[in-house]
């Protein structure tokens, strides 16, 4: 298949010089077409087919060497689209590693890619694994082999104890685009490894229904009849994964308060906390800004007040009136922006901080 076939070559080249999709040479004649981190946060990004796509998928001379998933979402994101909730699906555990994208590279060999990269940590110890372990493995061509690479050094929030192999999780057809479950993808290669378990829900609103798992990121909900999956998260595991990445309010209050703008905060964190950082942001802004309104106005009504040839004592004895608003008033008399000591008194308590985390390798 090629790959213009598959992407629209105008579409891709908007999102590349827009920054919303990124290409990676392998030095050996192959490149992986990933979005980027900005496009998990940058309003209608997802409107472009080209970006939804392009979720490492791998070309070499202009032909489709490996096709994931299309970018999918969260149940409850609107870029989730219209979601059937009676028609067949087949659900799966959703893993909580890195996604690993079989492919043959040049030489003829098997080797594992991440979502944008092929020289990762991740992409490094799974082809490890892949070649050591699964030397013998077939895969037909046209069918791209899908799995996440598990092991303790990659462990993000999920314990999975010594396990170190590779999960397989399904796979794509390139040139129609269907959607194989893990299963299915299992019998086609003849897979001897791990699989992803399977579980006996028949449709996403029996998935929805469907109790928590200890120690479990949550499930992947794939449409028999259709190339569409939806995630759902557990509460739980969007609670740890806040704690394990070092994200608090205190972390949203550091960058505001560094003079950062919320989408600097964005960047390469999941998309399921980014309404959570986007509401502490406003909270924040709305009560710096609230304040600062209120000093503004103070401010105006103290020099309504102050008799002609006035000066700064005569403005002080009406300053100190206004309470809290008084240091704010003192700088705004000075022509300085009584912001960031305002910020100052908004600080959260707690003291942990954001861990990075990439897009390439999720």
């Amino acid at each position: 298949m090629k790959f213009a076939d598959l992407v629209n070559p105008d579409d891709l080249r908007r999102a590349l010089d827009e920054g919303m999709v990124r290409a990676r040479e392998s030095g050996d004649g192959q490149a992986i077409y990933n979005y980027s981190d900005a496009a998990m946060w940058t309003p209608g990004a997802w409107d472009n087919p080209a970006v939804r796509q392009c979720r490492g998928v791998i070309v070499q001379d202009g032909d489709v060497i490996a096709r994931p998933w299309a970018k999918f979402f969260n149940h409850g994101q609107a870029e989730a689209g219209s979601l059937d909730m009676t028609a067949p699906v087949e659900v799966t555990d959703k893993m909580d590693g890195s996604l690993g994208i079989i492919h043959r590279a040049p030489d003829g060999r098997l080797r594992v890619a991440t979502r944008g990269s092929f020289a990762s940590d991740q992409a490094i110890h799974a082809t490890t694994i892949l070649r050591r372990r699964y030397a013998e493995l077939e895969i037909p061509n046209g069918v791209t082999p899908l799995v996440e690479i598990i092991y303790p050094g990659n462990r993000i929030v999920c314990d999975y104890g010594p396990l170190d192999d590779l999960v397989l999780l399904g796979g794509v057809g390139h040139s129609t685009g269907d959607y194989y479950g893990p299963d299915d993808v299992r019998a086609l290669i003849e897979w001897d490894g791990p699989v992803a378990a399977t579980f006996p829900f028949a449709t996403l609103a029996d998935a929805l229904a469907s109790p928590p798992r200890k120690g479990a990121e949550g499930l992947c909900v794939r449409y028999v009849d259709r190339p569409h999956i939806v995630k759902i998260k557990q509460a739980d595991y969007v609670a740890l994964h806040r704690i394990v990445t070092g994200l608090s309010e205190r972390t949203v209050w550091e960058a505001m308060a560094e003079g950062k703008a919320v989408t600097d905060l964005l960047e390469g964190i999941p998309d399921e906390l980014h309404q959570w950082v986007r509401d502490v942001w406003a909270g924040l802004d709305g009560a710096k800004r609230d304040t600062l309104t209120a000093a503004e106005h103070a401010h105006t009504d103290v020099l309504t007040t102050l008799p002609n040839g006035w000066g700064r004592r005569e403005y002080a004895e009406q300053a100190k009136t206004r309470g809290h608003l008084t240091p704010y008033l003192f700088q705004l008399l000075d022509g300085r922006d009584p912001g960031p000591a305002i910020l100052k008194t908004l600080r959260p308590s707690g003291d942990t901080r954001a861990k990075t985390y990439s897009e390439d390798v999720a």
